[in-house]
């Protein structure tokens, strides 16, 4: 991933989908910083899961979700990064702790459902758990679906989130070195390229999202330069 392929795609994201405005009030209502203690914090946690396409959570069952995944955060928070990390400078090690977290919060209770008359548990999964992650910690986790997931062949379990994560610390460290490169200091790029709410980590999961999920197919470079020369044609 190149940083002007990712400065094109992502501005696309931006102008064509409604994610910002949810994640967005997201942010308001939790003032940036998820507690997970607080009732009005896991609420729009809930309910912008719930925009982002993560039924798991239904609505009449949101206090059970909130209770199992407040009893997740009160073992497991203390153990994640703090809310200044960045990806790319997680170590190996932090890592393997960050993926027991995730696995442990992929098997919380999301809801209670019944079929046929009989009832059933709904666990928060591997797309749920990612997107709790990232609430928690934007600029260290990114979120992930599953056509992402099946693209990579990563099944959603322990090993794979470890795998994903290690990728996207990679791509991070190339897109900041990238940018050193062009002048530009990593905490600047989401403004230079116009996505300046957006993290790191969120930055690719929006490429990956409309490249991979919505199977868009950014240009290269060769178009780009011409689109340019087209930009610089004057007609009489």
């Amino acid at each position: 991933m190149r940083l002007f392929q990712l400065a094109y795609v992502c501005r696309a994201y931006g102008d064509l989908t409604q994610y910002d405005a949810e994640y967005l009030n997201f942010l308001h209502r939790t003032s940036g910083k998820l507690d997970f203690s607080t009732p009005t914090d896991m609420t729009a946690l809930l309910e912008w899961l719930n925009s982002w396409g993560c039924r798991q959570f239904a609505v009449d069952c949101h206090q059970q979700a909130a209770d199992s995944i407040l009893k997740w955060a009160e073992k497991w928070e203390p153990a994640l990064p703090s809310a200044s990390m960045t990806l790319d400078r997680l170590s190996d090690e932090d890592i393997q702790v960050v993926g027991d977290a995730y696995a442990e919060l992929s098997k919380c209770l999301a809801s209670t459902r019944t079929r046929s008359g009989r009832q059933y548990d709904v666990r928060v999964g591997p797309t749920g758990a990612a997107k709790i992650l990232f609430a928690a910690r934007p600029k260290v986790f990114p979120p992930w679906d599953e056509p992402i997931r099946a693209k990579f062949g990563w099944d959603g379990r322990l090993g794979s989130y470890r795998a994903y994560l290690a990728c996207v610390r990679e791509q991070v460290r190339e897109l900041r070195g990238e940018a050193a490169e062009l002048g530009i200091s990593p905490e600047d790029i989401p403004s230079a390229i116009g996505r300046p709410r957006s993290t790191l980590p969120k930055l690719i999961d929006e490429f990956n999202w409309v490249t991979i999920t919505k199977r868009f197919v950014p240009p290269e470079p060769d178009e780009i330069a011409r689109w340019y020369r087209w930009s610089s044609h004057r007609p009489d």
